[in-house]
């Protein structure tokens, strides 16, 4: 079933734009269709218009970050049919809906002596957590949720490596006790991803990796208990 959509849509071109702008569309579409075959129509309306279109291509639509295969009819069945597409993360826009996602590949260093590096293609799929998390707006160096949910999915597979993934993700600064609940800005609800983290942030308490001023009050709290 066909329905027309409002869209206001993000554009910034870093190489001859000083600010961004938001463009109107009014799109046609198939219910069916997925979220990609709506950028790729608003490409036909636009050649200028340009948005990621690998496997784990993402951006944000009402403020949810999301991955750009998911169905229209479920976008429309949550958000309406007045939509704003936004790319993940707005400050490391090259161009429209893509974005230099080196710092999201930086985070990945932080494990990489502890795992193998095809392990990466695995911390890839966190990508729209990362991005997600509004923590990054106030601590630069911020970790990010998507490495606490792939230090769960490695200490899985790397028991061995424990110890030190802990100590990595414990860090009072950057660490794990930043999180905040995603679900409210992840399409859809990744209620797994918060499971890991909260498992997470007890492994951390259980093992207290090295003194914390965080861990030693989460493990302070527990022990009364």
């Amino acid at each position: 079933m066909e329905c027309k959509l409002e869209l206001s849509v993000f554009r910034f071109d870093a190489k001859t734009d000083f600010l961004p702008y938001y463009k109107k569309h009014f799109i046609t579409i198939d219910r069916s269709l997925s979220v990609n075959d709506l950028l790729a129509q608003i490409k036909e309306e636009d050649g200028s218009f340009d948005y990621p279109k690998s496997d784990l291509a993402a951006l944000k639509i009402n403020g949810k970050a999301l991955f750009s295969n998911v169905s229209i009819d479920g976008i429309i069945n949550s958000f309406g049919k007045s939509l704003t597409l936004e790319p993940l993360n707005t400050k490391h826009v090259t161009k429209d809906m893509i974005i230099n996602t080196d710092n999201f590949d930086k985070k990945f260093k932080l494990l990489e002596a502890f795992v193998d590096t095809k392990d990466k293609a695995l911390y890839e799929q966190y990508i729209i957590y990362y991005y997600a998390s509004s923590v990054l707006d106030f601590v630069e160096d911020f970790q990010g949720d998507a490495l606490f949910a792939f230090a769960y999915d490695m200490i899985q597979k790397h028991p061995d490596r424990k110890r030190e993934i802990l100590e990595i993700v414990a860090n009072e600064h950057t660490g794990v006790f930043l999180h905040v609940r995603l679900c409210k800005k992840i399409y859809p609800c990744g209620a797994d991803v918060e499971k890991k983290i909260t498992e997470l942030k007890n492994e951390v308490i259980k093992h207290r990796p090295y003194a914390n001023a965080l861990v030693e009050k989460f493990s302070h709290h527990i022990d009364l208990m």
